[in-house]
């Protein structure tokens, strides 16, 4: 690893904002990334999309964007490690989200990731064994660096080669924000209105509407009313043996192309 490129995976919010400007000070190439999720939260009119596009302008960064669309439901639904307080499959999510970035870190050239990542910050996915399971599930072990805590973490493989200096990186945990904003005023930026993030599948209000029957049809949100639809209406065993084209297998039943649901036959 000799080049100095990387992904950085931006939200809009101050921290992966502040984790990008700490390694471009230190002279890393550096492109972002954003995941439009339906269920990010954030006080601007046009959402989280509009605050990465905002931010990215502010760092000076080019920015890719990429949609979860229906195949983040799955995600949802079918969550290997688990929710969280609500219906938020944290360590799940990030693992989907980090496998796309992977990819397009190997199409691009870059050499390893950034995030914004806090220990201790999220609950669910910000402790260091579901950091481990994440670097384990996506292959990105030593190679996902987390500015803002990586004095906390084990060295990466950029700062071990000394593309990144670890004496310049952080060592902040918790849930505060008391030392990021100090940062954003020691670089000079303010504009930032999605501080702490949030996604409406840890909402607790949210999520005894997508429960309710009675709301599907009052839910603008593509993907919530699918998930509405998911939750509220009968469904078959979450695996299920079909037989189609001469063939046996074993499919959780709202994974089921549309194209294979009237040709399906159950064997059970």
């Amino acid at each position: 690893m000799n080049k100095k490129k990387a992904i950085a995976l931006l939200s809009g919010g101050l921290d992966s904002t502040i984790a990008i400007k700490i390694l471009l000070d230190q002279g890393i190439e550096i492109e972002a990334v954003n995941f439009m999720s339906p269920f990010c939260t954030c006080d601007r009119k046009d959402g989280c999309r509009h605050e990465a596009k905002h931010m990215s302008q502010v760092l000076n960064i080019p920015l890719k964007m990429f949609s979860t669309g229906l195949e983040y439901i799955e995600v949802i639904k079918y969550p290997r490690f688990g929710y969280g307080k609500n219906l938020n499959p944290c360590i799940d999510c990030r693992i989907f989200m980090l496998n796309k970035a992977k990819k397009y870190m190997d199409e691009s050239g870059a050499n390893f990731l950034i995030t914004g990542e806090v220990l201790g910050q999220r609950p669910k996915s910000q402790r260091k064994d579901a950091l481990a399971i994440i670097d384990r599930e996506t292959g990105l072990k030593g190679l996902i660096l987390r500015p803002l805590s990586a004095k906390l973490l084990a060295p990466t493989i950029p700062e071990q080669e000394g593309i990144v200096d670890r004496k310049q990186l952080l060592a902040i945990e918790g849930r505060g924000r008391k030392d990021q904003i100090a940062l954003a005023e020691k670089h000079k930026i303010n504009d930032y209105l999605c501080a702490g993030g949030g996604c409406l599948l840890t909402d607790k209000n949210f999520v005894v509407k997508l429960k309710d029957p009675d709301s599907c049809d009052m839910i603008t949100i593509k993907e919530a009313s699918e998930l509405c639809i998911y939750y509220t209406k009968k469904r078959e065993p979450a695996e299920v043996k079909y037989t189609y084209q001469g063939k046996d297998e074993i499919i959780k039943s709202s994974s089921m192309p549309e194209s294979r649901i009237e040709e399906r036959m159950i064997t059970i």
